[in-house]
Parts: structure tokens; sequence; C-alpha cells
């Protein structure tokens, strides 16, 4: 079970609010990669403060800069994986929510990825999530023409993307898809639907274009 926040407000909030605020502010500071004992210090520096925070952090876990996790998702990141730059995790519609985000170990988020938590989002072991994706737990629907647009009731499905899953650049994952261990999500691809273990896919709405032999 992740570590409960006793300022927790009874919504699912997890994280303690003076923790996560440092939290954000050593993910403020510039990563200075190729200075090697300034970076791993900071990296450090950054596991402790999560984990205050009420982040689940696992060892040699590494998170660049500038990324953001709301403080109503539960977060767990496992050993050794790997939260690269501006990547935000978070809800994405506004109200009484809180959702989790669980990172496998060995995994690895790229820059500019987008994870909505409004339900939960689940990444298992050594799986690469590529640059610019997005993956969405929530929706609108707009089914009824009598209810505008504006005023469309929200709907929720959890994510589960499998070990050893390659997802290239700007994948976008929609709402209740799972991802089977070992499949690939070729570039700019939109899957709406689940991936069978193994598969290739590709296209809009993403298809079976192939396996991994």
């Amino acid at each position: 079970a992740l570590p409960i926040c006793p300022r927790c407000d009874g919504r699912g909030v997890t994280m303690n609010r003076t923790a996560l605020f440092l939290a954000r502010a050593l993910l403020a500071v510039p990563d200075l990669h190729r200075v090697d004992p300034w970076w791993r210090a900071l990296c450090e520096a950054r596991r402790v403060a999560l984990r205050r925070s009420g982040v689940r952090v696992g060892d040699g876990v590494v998170v660049h800069e500038r990324v953001h996790l709301d403080r109503r998702v539960t977060v767990s990141l496992g050993d050794r994986s790997e939260v690269r730059d501006r990547v935000r995790i978070g809800i994405a519609e506004v109200g009484e929510r809180s959702g989790a985000f669980t990172l496998g170990p060995g995994s690895v988020v790229l820059s500019d990825t987008q994870v909505d938590c409004t339900a939960s989002v689940t990444v298992g072991r050594r799986t690469h999530v590529g640059r610019r994706a997005q993956v969405f737990t929530h929706a609108h629907d707009v089914s009824r023409r009598s209810v505008p647009v504006l005023e469309a009731p929200v709907t929720s499905a959890s994510v589960v993307i499998g070990d050893d899953v390659m997802i290239y650049n700007d994948v976008v994952i929609l709402p209740g898809v799972t991802i089977g261990d070992g499949a690939v999500v070729a570039i700019r691809a939109v899957v709406t639907r689940d991936v069978q273990s193994g598969a290739v896919v590709a296209g809009v709405p993403a298809r079976d274009v192939g396996r991994r032999s």
C-alpha cells in the first residue's frame, strides 16, 4: 500500500503539501546532466523530497526537471524507472476526483508526455512511453444531441499498459484501453481499443499491422 499522508482530506489526496512544495522547487532546478556530482546529488534530493510528499519512489528512480505531479494523484515509481523533462501527471477534469499512476521498474516516460489520471493509469516493467504521448482516462459523453456539449457528463475508465511495450512519439491512448505485454504502437497512432500482446499497431485509429516474432 502507498503511504498515506496524515494531512489527507479524505478524498484520496495522499501528498503532504509542504513536502510537495519542496519537491516541486527541486524539480524546477536545472538538471545539468553533464556535471556528474551535481546531477547525482540532485536526483537523490528529488527522490527524498518526493518520498516525503507521499510519492512511492523506488531505488535508482530518476525524475528530470519541470515534471508536474498533481497532489490528487497517488503516484508510484518503480525501481530504476525514469520520468523525463516536462512530463505532466495530473487530472484533466476539474472536480473532486483522485486517481493513481503506477510506473513499473525499469520503465521510462519521455519528455512532454501528458497523463490524465482521472482514473488509474498503470505502466508495466521495462516499457517505453515516447515523447509527447497523451494518455486519457476520461471522456465527455456527447452522444445525446439534447445535452449541450459543455454540460455533457464525464465518463472515466482506467488505462493499462503492459510489460516490454514500445510506445513511439505522439501516440494518443484513449480511456479504457489495455495494451498487452510486448506490443508496439507506431508513431502518431491513436489507440481506441485494446491491443493484443505482441501486436504491432499503427494508424488512426490504430489497427494491427504485424506482430513481433
